[in-house]
């Protein structure tokens, strides 16, 4: 773990050299961290629509891991997540549905996590190529940010901050602003009717 903190940190400073020679966006420090789980429209990692909301059932699927309790921050407000570690980072969160025995969504909240096509952490939303027409703006805990459907699903959403935009927060951020904004989560509800 600590080699991959150094090399990641390496190319964090190297990043504002790397931009300024190619006069592109600098690659995502995403790429230095493997991709451990996929979020897929089907499932989560191997988190599926019949997975109940519990520490043992997680455990179950993620030996390896590390589970535990923390509070987040989804569109609703706080919850209690049960959350995914792998070697000390946060992978995915799994938010309880009402009633608490099932999952109302997953959040990808780590590096080593890749979206259905590809999509990570920290890529902007023009590396992507989002369709700004897919997106929404976001509201309570997610207010001004934008929520995207994720391209080919339903039920996978990637949420992006503003890009800097300074507007109001129920509105969507205007393209230019947006093409800069960074992917902050990628959220998958389970399908209906599984």
């Amino acid at each position: 773990m600590l080699r991959r903190l150094v090399v990641a940190g390496a190319l964090l400073g190297m990043l504002p050299l790397l931009a300024a020679c190619g006069g592109e966006e600098a690659p995502a420090v995403a790429s230095v961290i493997p991709v451990s789980h996929r979020i897929s429209a089907d499932q989560a990692g191997p988190i599926t629509a019949g997975t109940p909301y519990s520490a043992a059932a997680l455990r179950q699927l993620f030996p390896d891991h590390r589970i535990d309790v923390i509070a987040t921050a989804d569109e609703d407000g706080v919850v209690n997540a049960l959350t995914v570690f792998d070697d000390g980072l946060q992978v995915m969160m799994a938010i309880p549905a009402p009633g608490g025995r099932t999952i109302k969504a997953v959040h990808g909240s780590g590096l080593a996590v890749a979206g259905p096509n590809g999509e990570r952490l920290g890529m902007s939303f023009r590396q992507i190529g989002v369709d700004r027409s897919a997106c929404r703006v976001g509201t309570n805990a997610w207010a001004g940010m934008a929520v995207c459907q994720a391209r080919g699903t339903r039920n996978v959403f990637l949420v992006f901050d503003n890009g800097g935009w300074n507007g109001p927060p129920n509105e969507l951020a205007p393209a230019a602003s947006l093409a800069q904004g960074q992917l902050q989560r990628i959220v998958w509800v389970p399908p209906s009717g599984a």
